[in-house]
């Protein structure tokens, strides 16, 4: 028992190598919960290895699974991927956009967003024209994540979407950019009385769309958006929103 408690307490906690080691050699459960557990570990930047032997690693144990029933495996790689942020895993992750399977294109392009690579929007465009709503609700966050001057034409477009969670991403990305075309929409947002209209959205998911509509109207300096804002900072029922909507305020420049 001593013995044991000595092993417990001096064992080292795991490495991203450990969990990649996981992947390749593990068996079925154990490859994809490695993947899980390497796509936490490298979301803290001291945990991820800068050397090109693991990126290439990486890509390589990604490529090897193309196959593979599981897909968990593919997806949670490519998490893994984005959450370093380093641009060697650019061409992979837009490789595997063209992929078949819908969740790991989800997970690509979740990836390419948080990287932020100007390089990806060409192929996340293409994503857009794709008969799955998913993966264009990632598209059009991802490349709202990017936000150059390049993404805000394709976002335009999103804004006609026929699922509301696309036109409403592709507004707060667009507002972002201090896009005006977003104004409409993130009215919408800010309206209590549109989001009840929807039966699928708890009160819980209504007011973290309100907080994300608020967090972004200042940059696109709207007087209407600054009178929906007005009242919801003295009437809203939720402490949270009211008090996001008073901050936001205080940010914006236009003079009433």
């Amino acid at each position: 028992m001593v013995f044991l408690m000595i092993r417990i307490l001096t064992s080292e906690p795991n490495t991203a190598r450990d969990f990649l080691e996981d992947v390749k050699i593990g068996g079925v459960t154990k490859r994809w919960q490695g993947a899980f557990e390497l796509s936490k570990l490298l979301s803290n930047p001291k945990m991820v290895p800068k050397d090109d032997s693991f990126v290439n690693e990486m890509i390589n144990t990604f490529e090897y699974y193309s196959n593979d029933k599981d897909d968990r495996i593919r997806q949670y790689l490519a998490l893994a991927m984005g959450a370093t942020k380093d641009k060697r895993y650019i061409n992979t992750l837009i490789n595997g956009l063209s992929g078949a399977n819908e969740g790991v294109i989800q997970a690509c392009a979740f990836a390419l967003g948080n990287i932020g690579d100007e390089r990806a929007v060409n192929s996340l465009v293409d994503l857009l024209k794709s008969n799955d709503a998913q993966s264009r609700l990632h598209s059009v966050m991802a490349l709202g994540k990017i936000g150059t001057n390049s993404t805000n034409e394709p976002l335009r477009t999103m804004l006609y979407d026929t699922e509301p969670n696309v036109r409403w991403d592709a507004a707060i990305g667009l507002a972002k950019q201090k896009d005006l075309s977003s104004r409409t929409i993130l009215m919408d947002l800010l309206d209590r009385e549109y989001l009840n209209s929807f039966s699928n959205l708890d009160e819980k998911e209504r007011v973290q769309i309100i907080l994300v509509a608020i967090k972004v109207s200042h940059h696109v300096e709207n007087e209407d958006l600054m009178r929906i804002l007005e009242g919801l900072k003295t009437s809203d029922p939720n402490l949270k929103i009211r008090e996001a909507a008073r901050s936001e305020l205080e940010k914006f420049t236009i003079i009433n």
